[in-house]
């Protein structure tokens, strides 16, 4: 397994260069995207770089959850772009992942009746070149072939549906506080940016649960989302919507065992979730990666 990892890292640069090759349109529409979120970064981190002193986050110490919560959710869909660098048709989830957080800001402007969530002109610029992207992603036809519910890991589902409902419930708390509080996290969408953060964990979860094409990248973008919350309410737990103690404890904790079940039953398929599984399900996984090595070694130059 060491030399598996071993040539999988070798290849890395070759596979990228392969799909930005195969692919040139794509791959130009995921470079500007990367780019775009660069330059958004710097907005909000290093203003200054810009002579754009005055739009800078993380600065004031009563917004830092809500920031950093909107940090991930960002963070989030530029993850699924980037993963598409590396041999696209092998990672529907992470494309499919890049949509989600847009969903949810669009689903928390609704419910709330807050503009300001989704109007922002990152975030429309972000999410309208992300559509282009998944537009013109190299499978085409077959994007969603992967998607099958022989796939599905009952399991990480059950996890999710445990989760949804106190996810739900935050979100449906922070809409009724931006539509009966009038403060300054009100006026910035900060309470809508906590409700697309559930949205978005439920939504993130659920693709990592139906297993499609590199799904392992969501499965851990998903546990980590409530693990990184928990840990920022620890770190300021006396700001505006961070979690209480029990909570926090309860969403990290969710967090790491939504990872560790799809790490446990990544080669289980149907209802054979748990244990080895069966010997069918065990070759297929081996055939799987034999295949994978097979075309990285295909890929090596003839004297490498």
């Amino acid at each position: 397994m060491t030399a598996i990892r071993k040539l999988r890292m070798t290849n890395l640069p070759r596979e990228v260069l392969h799909s930005l090759r195969s692919s040139p349109i794509f791959a130009f529409s995921v470079l500007v995207i990367l780019v775009v979120a660069g330059i958004i970064a710097v907005i909000t981190f290093k203003p200054e770089w810009l002579g754009l002193e005055g739009f800078g986050h993380f600065g004031e110490s009563e917004h830092r959850v809500h920031d950093f919560t909107y940090g991930v959710i960002f963070t989030t869909a530029i993850v699924g772009i980037l993963a598409q660098l590396r041999r696209p048709s092998k990672n529907i989830a992470g494309m499919v992942m890049a949509l989600i957080p847009w969903s949810g800001f669009a689903l928390a402007a609704v419910l709330s009746g807050e503009e300001f969530v989704i109007r922002s002109t990152e975030r429309i610029t972000v999410a309208y070149v992300a559509v282009i992207v998944v537009l013109l992603h190299p499978t085409g036809r077959g994007f969603f072939r992967s998607f099958r519910v022989s796939r599905i890991n009952w399991l990480m589902l059950a996890l999710v549906g445990i989760a949804a409902v106190p996810l739900l419930s935050f979100a449906s708390t922070h809409i009724r506080l931006k539509g009966t509080v009038l403060d300054l996290h009100a006026g910035l969408g900060h309470y809508g940016f906590m409700a697309a953060f559930s949205f978005t964990v439920i939504g993130v979860g659920l693709l990592a649960s139906l297993r499609p094409d590199g799904w392992r990248l969501t499965a851990w973008v998903a546990g980590l989302l409530p693990v990184l919350l928990g840990l920022t309410s620890l770190v300021y737990r006396d700001e505006s919507s961070s979690l209480g103690l029990g909570w926090a404890l309860a969403t990290i904790g969710w967090g790491v065992v939504f990872i560790a079940a799809a790490e446990r039953t990544k080669h289980a398929y149907g209802l054979a979730l748990l244990g080895q599984g069966s010997q069918d399900e065990q070759r297929h996984a081996q055939r799987e990666e034999r295949a994978e090595v097979t075309t990285a070694k295909e890929r090596m130059p003839s004297g490498g």
